[in-house]
């Protein structure tokens, strides 16, 4: 299975069903295609803000709450870390926080799965290698991110989302 969702236990049921709505999984086995990585595997976490910020703290040192975070399996390439054969192909965790989203769609006025589907491709990318760190990352990152969900539209016959510039770290 390429994509594995898991609900974090806290989770409210509106927002449960704001990512079903999202149909999350649809979206990136098609992003997936889209990559031409139609055999990896990726894990999708929905989560509370509390867990994204406690992640946040112990992974990243930053003790705020987020929208997503990811996870890349291979980590870094000098530990001597590998894979198991069996999971060959899997590229790691994406963790979102719905409630979270939700806020910011509501802020400028999206709709909160529509959010939910940005933030689930985002860390999808990230996971992959793209980062937005400099200003030319991000505006690739940024292309990358409308690409996969250009043909996430097409493939269900809705207008593709706009999806916001990403700032650079600089």
């Amino acid at each position: 299975m390429p994509v594995r969702l898991a609900f974090s236990a806290g989770l409210a049921r509106t927002d449960r069903e704001c990512a079903r709505k999202a149909e999350l999984g649809q979206l990136l086995r098609g992003a997936l295609r889209d990559l031409r990585l139609p055999t990896a595997s990726v894990n999708l976490r929905l989560a509370t803000p509390a867990e994204l910020r406690r992640l946040n703290r112990k992974f990243a040192g930053q003790d705020h709450e987020t929208d997503v975070l990811a996870f890349p399996a291979t980590g870094d390439r000098d530990s001597g870390f590998q894979l198991p054969a069996s999971e060959v192909g899997f590229l790691g965790d994406v963790v979102i926080s719905v409630r979270t989203a939700a806020a910011q769609a509501e802020l400028v006025g999206e709709d909160p799965p529509t959010e939910v589907r940005l933030l689930a491709v985002h860390g999808l990318l990230h996971l992959i290698g793209h980062d937005h760190e400099r200003a030319e990352t991000a505006r690739r990152m940024t292309r990358a991110t409308q690409l996969l969900l250009d043909g996430d539209a097409s493939r269900r016959g809705i207008p593709a989302p706009r999806v916001p510039v990403l700032q650079p770290a600089e």
